[in-house]
């Protein structure tokens, strides 16, 4: 098992924000995965291609090549999170689909030729799923119907990257909109699973059984924390990607689940802060010291 962080503080958040942030630049991406390597020993990190489509200044061609050369340097790898803001192979609107399409298929090219990349992480669909199902006057069974046209949209585009996806690469990851179609889809087609743990937590899925009716094609967890807040109006929500130990979920449960299938994938830390980050990786290390398994 390879232990991973993805690229947080700046990196992690709403990457559109990025763009009225004048102090940034190519390499500031660099120079995170760097710190993100060295200081919390990851084996892996994984890199924000949003950036490439909604904040391309930050993720050029000079990135690509400076992230290569620190490849190389120092053999760390790297697994990419492919788009979300905007992309959308879901979309019943053509163009956007085939934009989308493109734009994967030319992103994942781009990075294959240059860097050394485990994983391409996606989600089947973004915001035009949200919209339909946030329509009050809409009656349950029309939005399942629209749904269910969606997803065989997104299989028709999935379908079209892995003509030229590097073999055994694609990973499919389930959203806050549910885990079942995702991985139904990742089985139907023959890609691999991303499996995001906080999502489950929000989604109220039995963890356990989600792992072990995928165990044979999750390739990556995403891991994180959710911690429930009280609204004045007594309503409570649940807040995902905070740092491990630090919520509701049972971290040693949950890990004793997620490698006594003989997981030997990539654990990815996902979180929003640099302070989350490194006490989430603390957490795993020590469990992982007192779990019978070499690392």
């Amino acid at each position: 098992m390879k232990l991973g962080v993805n690229t947080v503080d700046v990196f992690s958040g709403d990457h559109i924000a990025l763009n009225t942030r004048p102090e940034l630049n190519e390499l500031t991406l660099v120079e995170l995965v760097k710190r993100t390597h060295r200081e919390l020993g990851a084996d892996v990190v994984e890199l924000p291609a949003n950036l490439m489509v909604i904040c391309p200044r930050l993720f050029t061609e000079r990135t690509i090549e400076a992230l290569a050369d620190y490849q190389k340097a120092s053999n760390v790898g790297y697994t990419v999170h492919l788009p979300f803001r905007g992309l959308d192979v879901s979309s019943l609107c053509r163009p956007i689909a085939e934009a989308s399409v493109a734009s994967y298929k030319r992103i994942i090219a781009q990075l294959e030729e240059a860097l050394e990349v485990e994983h391409y992480v996606m989600h089947l669909t973004e915001m035009m799923l949200k919209q339909v199902e946030a329509k009050p006057h809409m009656d349950p069974e029309t939005k399942q119907k629209i749904v269910n046209v969606m997803y065989e949209q997104a299989k028709r585009g999935i379908r079209e990257i892995l003509q030229e996806a590097p073999p055994g690469k694609l990973l499919l990851e389930n959203i806050k909109s549910g885990w079942k179609q995702p991985f139904e889809i990742a089985r139907e087609l023959g890609t691999g699973i991303c499996c995001d743990i906080g999502h489950l937590i929000l989604e109220g899925a039995d963890i356990s059984k989600v792992i072990h009716a995928y165990q044979d094609l999750i390739r990556e967890f995403h891991f994180h924390d959710a911690v429930e807040w009280t609204l004045q109006d007594g309503k409570t929500i649940l807040q995902d990607h905070v740092a491990l130990g630090s919520g509701v979920l049972d971290v040693k449960d949950t890990l004793d689940n997620m490698l006594s299938h003989g997981f030997d994938g990539v654990l990815m830390i996902e979180v929003g802060r640099w302070e989350a980050a490194a006490e989430s990786v603390r957490v795993v290390r020590e469990y992982l010291g007192s779990y019978p398994m070499t690392t």
